[in-house]
């Protein structure tokens, strides 16, 4: 089937996703993409605190087996890089 006559338009999440979800106010000023990003700033410190130390993002236990050797791997590429 030849599907090149048809497009689908597709917009960011930070646009259709308008308040009411995960804490988000509708009456938040600035845009829906200010207001995601503000929601997801202390995720994404957490996630940057434990991969630092080591840690699984989701659990925050330490990183065991081919986890390790990956993170281990990524800090030393990025200790050559600095």
């Amino acid at each position: 089937m030849d599907t090149s006559r048809y497009s689908v338009g597709v917009q960011s999440k930070s646009v259709y996703v308008q308040g009411g979800t995960k804490g988000i106010q509708k009456g938040a000023k600035g845009s829906p993409h200010d207001a995601l990003t503000e929601e997801r700033a202390p995720n994404v410190e957490i996630y940057t605190e434990r991969w630092e130390q080591g840690l699984d993002l989701w659990t925050g236990e330490p990183l065991k087996g081919g986890a390790l050797i990956d993170w281990e791997n990524q800090r030393k590429r990025r200790n050559r890089l600095s």
